[in-house]
């Protein structure tokens, strides 16, 4: 039963479950009933791969811990270590994990693997610089291969959490030249075209999008989402339209949609811009985008339909505009137009509560999200426009060092 489960891990994650429960079961049996056989390390063991392969890291870690505690001279025992410290790392113990991998690196058998999955634990703790710094040492000691051409993307993703975009579009351009045509490298032109239209180079970003289309129905859609953007970049906002508008289903739809209610907004076709809005937050609550509607559509009520309504009178265009700010940043993760959106605030509203929330939100969005040094600026403005504030105060606990030293003398 387990190589089986095994047999369909390699086919499709996920898939060898049942056959890793049943090979389970019997190693219960074998443990419980026959706890002097010679067979009785083979039985832990299989228990603790079992509970690993089903993704129940919990039980896994403590049935390796025990393994490796009562069987240290089983012939089970490297491996089990190996996929001990995976379970830690699954587990988020990024540390305990790799101390337990840098004892497998002379590992004959494991040692390739080890130094891979070490690297991986400072990728998922979002360490960039440790994680790159490992993963090209991975790629001296092991240049070939199929974890290779994985750390290669990992460091083009790396380079890309960086801002390194023309890295990141190197490295994944020299990937994909080598790479088969599964769907997950059609995902990843995507990912290069998106690069590419980041870039402003717009050609390319098109002619990347010709390599993937009419395979995949869902990577179709994004990549219709994105040949719209081209085309509101370079100013076609007609065909733009089009396009957003037959956008079938999923999130892309409600990119799309979005999108297109921002387009109406500024050409000032505010009713059609409120019947998107509308959709989004009625039909596609799940979407990331429904909470950005609601907050577009409540500022675009209060600001240009309904001033003066009963409905609106009591909206604080302030508070919404710093909102939806919030809500770039923390439903999207779209920290450029986080940005925008809490400019505003300041520009609009610069006699408001908020407008100092604003101003703290850009110099740490700045800081440490962007790693640009124009946090200081931002921090500095602050400081000025409004020392008293608690934003101010935060501000200089936050993000001070030689800041509040200087301004202190």
């Amino acid at each position: 039963y387990y190589k089986e489960g095994l047999k369909d891990e390699e086919s499709k994650k996920g898939s060898g479950k049942a056959q890793f429960k049943k090979s389970l079961e019997k190693a219960v049996i074998v443990a419980r009933d026959y706890p002097d056989s010679r067979w009785i390390d083979d039985a832990f063991f299989l228990i603790a791969m079992n509970y690993y392969w089903m993704e129940n890291y919990e039980k896994a870690r403590n049935q390796f811990e025990g393994f490796l505690e009562h069987f240290s001279d089983s012939p089970f025992t490297e491996e089990a270590r190996y996929h001990y410290a995976l379970t830690l790392t699954e587990l988020k113990q990024y540390s305990e994990g790799r101390l337990v991998l840098q004892q497998m690196f002379d590992s004959k058998r494991f040692r390739r693997g080890a130094r891979f999955r070490w690297a991986l634990a400072f990728k998922e703790e979002e360490d960039w610089d440790a994680a790159r710094s490992a993963f090209k040492e991975f790629l001296d000691r092991y240049p070939q291969g199929d974890l290779a051409s994985d750390t290669r993307l990992h460091l083009a993703e790396i380079e890309l959490a960086g801002g390194d975009t023309l890295s990141a579009i190197n490295t994944y351009e020299r990937y994909l030249k080598r790479a088969e045509t599964s769907k997950e490298n059609f995902e990843r032109l995507l990912t290069l075209a998106e690069l590419h239209y980041l870039q402003e180079d717009y050609v390319t970003a098109r002619r990347t999008l010709r390599k993937i289309n009419g395979r995949y129905r869902d990577i179709d859609e994004r990549s219709d989402l994105l040949t719209a953007k081209i085309e509101l970049a370079e100013g076609d906002s007609s065909q733009a339209e089009k396009l957003l508008a037959q956008i079938p289903s999923g999130n892309s739809r409600a990119e799309a949609f979005f999108i297109l209610a921002n387009l109406y907004e500024v050409q000032g076709e505010y009713d059609l811009a409120l019947a998107y809005y509308d959709t989004l937050t009625s039909r596609e609550r799940r979407s990331d985008y429904a909470a950005l509607a609601e907050r577009k559509k409540t500022l675009l009520q209060a600001r240009v339909l309904e001033p003066d309504s009963a409905d609106t009178t009591e909206v604080d265009p302030a508070k919404e505009q710093f909102l939806l700010a919030q809500t770039y940043l923390l439903s999207l993760g779209d920290f450029e137009r986080a940005l925008e959106e809490y400019a505003k605030v300041i520009d609009e509203y610069p006699e408001s509560e908020y407008a100092p929330k604003a101003l703290y939100g850009m110099a740490w969005l700045r800081r440490y999200r962007l790693n640009d040094t124009l946090w200081h600026e931002e921090f500095e403005r602050l400081l000025e426009l409004y020392p008293e504030s608690k934003e101010a105060k935060d501000a200089r606990n936050l993000l001070g060092d030689e800041e509040v030293s200087s301004d202190s003398t």
